[in-house]
């Protein structure tokens, strides 16, 4: 008879493998899918199986009494325990946390210059103006490194102020830096560009960061790009255009298209009369009083909040596809709910995963939505359709009782109950798909609800009233920062 020596540590160690390579390569398919966030949370896992896997061993060897059982644990396998304790708690602090350095490179907008950590910092300051001819001008800017606010000026002027601040050993280095520093303002046509030197200073300049203050006339539309530092704007009255590749944006009191691609970083659009759109990715973003247009298209991690936007707000990711009209009230989502009051025109999203709740709804309603409750309160007697599909979770949905429809719900291996009974209202819970068919009242629009191992219900009650927009406030003092 042969020796039982069979053991399953290898096998576990390269399904292990295979999972991981499996995690990461369908988060190159969707990068929605956070594959750090999901090892980070649940990496205990591979200690749990692997301890099963020894103990099904140390059993199998107990009953295979010919062959000496192997120790449970082996001094290498308690160098590798500690060793993978001490990972997963690393990744379980650093992507939990959503430590930004990490994400989108260390804030440019900090105190601390981590590329020049042992060297001295010294700030100057450095400040230029241009007239300008054109009643309307193009401002261009692009600062590599440092922070930039574009403020309006009554005056038919051009004014930078740039602070400088300069690493280096000494001052007598830092000063022969910074008088090497040369500033002007470029014009060709209607475009005006603030240029700089600064490239061609030694190791390409990235010893200076520059923190600038630009004052342009009030209808110069600008094209600014802020590769590491934060962009704040207000009280412009042109088409701008901005890009951040590693930092906040704040943009408020605009007349006019407001575009901005970022890159990282948290994003304020407030108080636009026009139209906002924002592209690319990052984390938190708000947008509010605007009297056009909002539309997102891009990742964007952190909290999505919009609210009083006079015409269509539309949001576009790998995972949710959302359009709206006259929101009147605020719309929230985040990884796991979205969240809205106060639509008064067409709602309609494709999304997954997500818990749904829509208060005062006034107009159309669809919704495609996967693992997720959904809850719906009309704001008064619906005269628009409503249709939401759901593969898993609860249907609420809450209309005025004197209102009329027809409606067609099934639940399939869930249950459906109505507050609404009448001769052409059938309610039938037998079977694996109960449902809710006919009409209530004359005419009345179609209400159409369809989901899986949940419970639909058909409730009376309304929501409150669209709140009244509020009124936007008042220009902000412009800044006194640099």
């Amino acid at each position: 008879m042969s020796a039982y020596i069979y053991r399953r540590g290898s096998i576990f160690w390269a399904l292990t493998l295979i999972t991981v390579g499996l995690l990461f390569l369908y988060h190159n398919f969707n990068p929605a899918i956070d594959a750090w966030k999901i090892l980070a949370k649940f990496w205990p896992v591979v200690i749990i199986f692997w301890g099963a896997s020894k103990l099904i061993d140390h059993l199998q060897a107990r009953a295979h009494p010919e062959s000496t059982p192997p120790p449970l644990f082996s001094a290498s396998e308690v160098i590798l325990l500690v060793l993978v304790l001490i990972t997963g708690t690393v990744v379980s602090k650093v992507a939990l946390h959503q430590w930004s350095w990490l994400e989108s490179g260390i804030h440019a907008g900090d105190n601390d210059d981590w590329d020049n950590i042992f060297s001295n910092s010294y700030t100057y300051t450095q400040s230029l103006s241009a007239t300008v001819a054109e009643p309307q001008p193009h401002v261009v800017l692009v600062d590599h490194h440092g922070d930039v606010e574009v403020r309006s000026s009554s005056q038919p002027t051009l004014q930078a102020s740039v602070k400088e601040t300069v690493h280096a050993d000494n001052d007598q280095e830092a000063k022969k830096l910074s008088d090497q520093l040369k500033f002007e303002f470029a014009h060709q046509g209607g475009q005006y560009t603030l240029q700089s030197n600064i490239d061609s200073l030694p190791d390409g300049g990235r010893n200076v960061r520059l923190d600038i203050v630009l004052s342009v006339p009030a209808a110069a539309s600008t094209d600014v790009t802020v590769e590491h530092g934060d962009l704040t704007a207000s009280g412009l009255k042109g088409g701008q255009n901005f890009t951040v590749d590693h930092g906040d944006a704040q943009i408020s009191q605009v007349e006019g298209l407001v575009k901005l691609q970022k890159s990282g970083g948290s994003t304020q659009i407030s108080n636009v009369k026009g139209s906002v759109e924002l592209e690319g990715r990052g984390d938190d973003v708000q947008i509010a009083d605007v009297t056009g247009t909002a539309t997102i298209n891009g990742e964007f991690s952190g909290d999505i909040e919009f609210s009083n936007v006079g015409q269509t707000v539309h949001y576009l990711s790998s995972r949710t596809d959302l359009t709206t009209q006259e929101l009147a009230g605020r719309l929230t989502m985040d990884s796991g709910s979205l969240e809205a009051n106060g639509v008064r025109g067409p709602f309609e999203v494709n999304t997954r995963a997500k818990d749904i709740n829509l208060d005062g709804f006034a107009h159309s309603v669809k919704i495609t939505d996967t693992d997720g409750d959904i809850q719906l309160r009309a704001a008064g007697v619906p005269t628009h359709p409503v249709d939401v599909q759901s593969s898993k979770g609860e249907i609420q949905l809450s209309i005025p009782s004197k209102s009329a429809f027809q409606i067609d719900a099934e639940s399939k291996h869930g249950e459906v109950d109505s507050e609404f009974s009448g001769p052409d209202l059938k309610v039938n819970n037998n079977g694996d798909q109960p449902s809710i068919t006919g009409s209530y009242g004359k005419g009345g629009p179609t209400i159409h609800l369809s989901t899986a191992y949940g419970t639909i219900h058909l409730g009376q009650g309304e929501a409150s009233m669209p709140p009244t927009p509020p009124e936007p406030p008042a220009a902000p003092t412009p800044s006194s920062r640099t």
